[in-house]
């Protein structure tokens, strides 16, 4: 089974399996991710992003996953985190996220921290992964005991998504912290299985992660160019002309919110 399989219950990794939603979108793609982490012997499982408040889609997902122990949120975005409440009255089972306000009957994550549930063979890492928003955070996937070091895959929310690149929050996210996180997935995830938040699994996280390097520091180096030739005080409208001169209309304002988060990256360095 392939992605994209809805209302299905498709493995990917040993431990890992994944039931996608139904929202598709230009930034949710296909649809939101929910993984469902258990060894197929386990009694419980851990559900990390129940996804939107879709009835429906939380219905299947409580089915495929049989009994949750647990649930667990990469960050806080309505696409991955607007269903969480409903998913703990289907399921019973504690919320846990890295900001306490996203929290229902758990505790906040914490960096480093090793999730090791009763019931579940398989064992996760969290790791603090700000930029996209300040509370992402992705999960390590281990068959069982991380001292061991079989990491499996690595959950990464909207850090890193399975196609395209991915927005930075203009409330809370940071361009600095988040190229500073992609060094970080880039350097653990080599060889390592993608499970993004959307779109298709990847057998090399840090293929992507470089990819997404890439992508920022060349338009961080359109808009030196673009300020060397007109002035800095260029309105953002004629920066982004200037930047995106094939952009599809339709993409016209993730272009400039991209351009404003990278606005501010390099004045604060200035």
């Amino acid at each position: 089974m392939e992605h994209p399989a809805y209302s299905q219950l498709r493995p990917v990794t040993e431990s890992a399996a994944v039931v996608l939603a139904p929202n598709p979108s230009y930034a949710a793609l296909e649809g939101t991710n929910s993984w469902v982490i258990r060894d197929p012997e386990d009694e419980f499982s851990i559900v990390v992003d129940p996804g939107p408040a879709d009835e429906g889609h939380l219905n299947v997902l409580q089915a495929k996953a049989e009994k949750v122990g647990l649930i667990l949120l990469t960050h806080r975005h309505h696409d991955h985190a607007d269903g969480a409440e409903r998913f703990r009255q289907l399921t019973g089972a504690p919320v846990r996220a890295f900001d306490a306000r996203y929290c229902f009957g758990g505790e906040p994550l914490t960096d480093g921290e090793i999730i090791d549930l009763d019931g579940v063979t398989p064992q996760l890492k969290v790791v603090h992964t700000p930029g996209h928003t300040a509370d992402s955070v992705c999960f390590g996937v281990y068959t069982d005991d991380v001292a061991k070091n079989n990491l499996e895959g690595i959950i990464t929310g909207d850090t890193i998504v399975g196609r395209h690149t991915t927005m930075i929050s203009e409330t809370d996210g940071d361009l600095g912290q988040y190229i500073e996180t992609l060094e970080l997935l880039e350097e653990q995830g080599k060889d390592v299985m993608l499970l993004p938040g959307h779109g298709p699994e990847n057998p090399d996280l840090s293929v992507l992660a470089r990819k997404y390097i890439d992508r920022r520091n060349f338009r961080l180096e359109q808009i030196r160019k673009v300020w060397a030739e007109k002035g800095t005080d260029i309105d953002l409208k004629t920066l982004v002309d200037e930047m995106y001169d094939d952009v599809d209309p339709v993409l016209r304002g993730a272009a400039e919110q991209s351009t404003r988060v990278a606005l501010r990256y390099l004045q604060a360095q200035q």
